[in-house]
């Protein structure tokens, strides 16, 4: 766990992280690997996989059983359908549950099997502390995460457009095709009066208390915060935003096509190829502090090399110690060294041919030398 400053701010949750969305960068903790319930911040999740798993032209429907779903609802009939569009906009504008479970059967049958493909998805993230029961967050013991995990979960989240636009939605009238009187969907986030907030979700139980995953964008950059059994979640996150953006900064090391130095190359036209960077290459760093050159590392290639193939990587160092790094890539192609070819069919290279005509050389003179001592004898 990444040490808590001096100059952190003082929180009311159990349990905390801010973590920069681009990298994973951990900017702050508390307690983050500790096991609490999610509440509704389960639904991210849930999201997650139905951005995956579906066309948001979709149709998802009720199943027969869903009214025994309790809490946040917007009372949808056994039968009736939704687009995935307004299921996901349910999901996190309304808080839904009753459209949590319609898309977990909509997607693996039933909550058992849906359950598994959360706990499968959370593992490719990286989560580590989690067990996903349900699609909804309602309270089961069995049902368990971390701040750590639920800020892995909402990074890759908010790489989809679809997520983005229902996160910092207020309001939104959606479709359905049965109960007409719970169309129009009203957020609570109040942490959208912030307007550089971009949501994500509120969440609470009353084992769980008061629960929030939250991004923001100052200029371009986004901070990603998860505070868990919190008595103000709005302050804390709020705390947390401030915190993060005003001690740290995020420092642009490498630039697109920037020259990267000459790798070798083995076999070809050229002994070396000029080297570009593929991409912007970012690191994050505390205000004012030094700005270190990224370490460039070049592997020796063999010809033929394509204009854009990858041929080594640049590497910065963040400020919690992990790395970020971009490739880097061969800014013209090089053709492999020409063949001379010998009327028996046979091809060879011209250092081939060099060799051969020394060693050729060498014979014919030691022959020549052998042939002059056996006639002075």
């Amino acid at each position: 766990m990444t040490p808590i400053p001096e100059s952190a701010p003082n929180l009311t949750a159990a349990s905390a992280i801010l973590i920069d969305a681009d990298s994973g960068t951990v900017l702050f903790s508390k307690d983050a690997h500790a096991k609490r319930f999610p509440a509704s911040t389960t639904k991210v999740l849930t999201a997650l996989l139905l951005i995956e798993n579906c066309k948001m032209t979709d149709k998802i429907a009720a199943p027969l059983d869903v009214k025994t779903v309790g809490e946040s609802s917007i009372y949808l009939e056994p039968g009736e359908t939704l687009t995935a569009h307004d299921a996901l906009y349910a999901l996190m504008v309304r808080s839904a549950n009753d459209v949590a479970y319609a898309v977990a059967c909509h997607i693996a049958g039933n909550v058992e099997r849906f359950s598994e493909l959360m706990n499968k998805r959370a593992r490719e993230l990286g989560c580590s502390d989690s067990n996903f029961h349900n699609p909804h967050g309602l309270n089961d013991k069995l049902h368990v995460t971390s701040a750590h995990d639920l800020a892995l979960i909402a990074r890759e989240a908010m790489k989809h457009p679809e997520f983005r636009e229902a996160c910092r939605t207020r309001r939104i009238t959606i479709d359905r095709s049965m109960n007409q009187l719970n169309r129009l969907l009203i957020s609570k986030d109040k942490f959208l009066d912030d307007p550089n907030a971009e949501g994500i979700k509120t969440g609470w139980t009353v084992p769980a208390g008061k629960c929030f995953v939250g991004a923001k964008s100052v200029g371009g950059w986004r901070l990603i915060s998860v505070v868990l059994k919190s008595a103000d979640w709005l302050a804390d996150t709020c705390a947390l935003m401030d915190y993060g953006f005003a001690k740290y900064e995020r420092v642009r090391c490498l630039a697109t096509d920037s020259d990267c130095g000459n790798a070798p190359v083995a076999g070809g036209t050229n002994e070396r190829v000029t080297v570009r960077a593929s991409r912007d290459l970012f690191r994050v760093c505390e205000r004012g502090g030094i700005v270190r050159e990224p370490r460039i590392e070049l592997r020796a290639v063999q010809a033929p090399i394509e204009q854009g193939e990858v041929v080594g990587k640049a590497v910065v160092q963040n400020v919690d110690g992990s790395s970020c790094e971009a490739p880097l890539i061969a800014a013209e192609s090089v053709s492999r060294a020409p063949l001379i070819s010998l009327a028996g069919g046979f091809r060879f290279s011209k250092l081939a041919i060099v060799i051969a005509l020394i060693v050729g050389g060498a014979l014919v003179v030691r022959s020549r030398s052998r042939v002059a001592f056996l006639r002075r004898r």
